[in-house]
């Protein structure tokens, strides 16, 4: 668990950094993550496979209760769909099925204002031999 490895390895640190790529395991592991916890973290940097089973009701909630959960103490500050496969399809909706979220604890916020450049000019694409994936407007609102 993730509690216990933090607890182990960095008993009295507030400051950390996570970073979580483990192939659809994030969602269980992050939920079960009690809060006291997730908050000793400054910055999480997730990648989020399996994102298009936001069409599908249990997958929904799924990862409905894990960027709430999230939310409660971070913010999103970047978003990056992975180009490992292509954009799925649902009526006129786009979804990546692997996005890439960094998330920053709120009370280290120095402001807020969404962006709209995407891809951002730090992006980089992650299979270089594929065509990038943009991110669809309707993740940042436009």
């Amino acid at each position: 668990r993730l509690e216990d490895w933090v607890q182990t390895k960095t008993p009295d640190a507030s400051e950390l950094v996570l970073q979580m790529d483990i192939e659809g395991a994030e969602y269980s592991v992050l939920l079960d993550t009690p809060d006291d916890v997730l908050r000793r973290f400054r910055i999480i940097v997730v990648e989020m496979h399996n994102f298009a089973f936001l069409y599908d009701k249990m997958g929904f909630q799924l990862i409905d209760l894990t960027l709430r959960k999230l939310g409660h103490w971070f913010d999103i500050v970047h978003l990056h769909p992975n180009n490992c496969a292509a954009l799925v399809r649902y009526k006129n909706a786009f979804v990546p099925p692997v996005l890439e979220f960094t998330f920053l604890r709120r009370d280290r916020m120095k402001a807020r204002s969404p962006r709209a450049d995407f891809p951002h000019p730090l992006d980089v694409t992650n299979y270089p031999v594929r065509r990038d994936v943009t991110l669809p407007p309707a993740f940042y609102g436009r």
